[in-house]
C-alpha cells in the first residue's frame, strides 16, 4: 500500500495546474518560513527550487531593510499553511531541494508574483515570466525601485551608481 501512494501522490500532484513537479520525495506538513528561499515543512528542512534566498540583510534604495519586511510578509502568509513538497535530497546530501505547493498554487511562482522573492538563472520559465511581471508592475521588493544592497552582489559600474544615486558598494540592480 505505502508503495502505491508513493506513486499516486506525484502523479496526482503532476495534474494540477503551474510549474511541473520534479523528485521522487514527497513532504507535507505545516511551514515556517526561515528566508525567502528556506522554509520548514514539518521537521524537514526544505530549500526552494528557482528562488534565490531572500535574507533580512536585504536593504532598499536608502538604507530601508526591505530583506527584513519581505520575510516578514512571506511568515505571515505562509508560516502554519499545509504545505506539500516534491523534490530530492541535493547531490551531497546536505538540503531536501524541491518545489512546494500550498493547495492548487506553487510557492514559488506565487512568492515572485508578489515580487517577494528572486528567480534564480536556472528556474523554470513560469518563474522567470512572473520575476519580470513583479519588475514590470512594481511590486513587493520592485516597489522600491533603483537598487538593492545584496551583500555579496558585483560592485555597480560608477556610470549605474550615477543612474540610480546611490553608493551601494555591492548592489544588485532592479529596474
Amino acid at each position: 500500500m505505502l508503495r502505491l501512494l508513493k506513486i499516486i501522490v506525484p502523479v496526482m500532484a503532476l495534474a494540477l495546474p503551474g510549474t511541473v513537479l520534479a523528485g521522487d520525495t514527497v513532504v507535507s506538513g505545516p511551514a515556517r518560513v526561515l528566508d525567502g528561499a528556506r522554509i520548514m515543512v514539518g521537521d524537514t528542512f526544505v530549500r526552494l527550487r528557482g528562488l534565490e534566498g531572500v535574507g533580512e540583510d536585504l536593504y532598499c534604495g536608502e538604507g530601508f531593510a526591505c530583506g527584513r519586511w519581505a520575510v516578514g510578509e512571506l511568515k505571515a502568509r505562509y508560516d502554519g499553511r499545509l504545505l506539500s513538497c516534491f523534490g530530492h535530497l541535493s547531490q551531497d546530501g546536505a538540503q531536501f531541494m524541491a518545489f512546494c505547493r500550498d493547495g492548487r498554487d506553487d510557492l514559488g511562482a506565487a512568492i515572485l508574483r508578489s515580487g517577494l522573492g528572486f528567480a534564480t538563472l536556472d528556474a523554470p520559465a513560469e518563474y522567470r515570466d512572473a520575476s519580470h511581471r513583479a519588475v514590470r508592475l512594481r511590486v513587493g521588493l520592485r516597489a522600491f525601485g533603483g537598487a538593492v544592497l545584496m551583500p555579496g552582489a558585483q560592485a555597480p559600474t560608477p556610470d549605474v551608481q550615477a543612474t540610480f544615486g546611490n553608493n551601494f558598494s555591492h548592489a544588485l540592480i532592479i529596474l
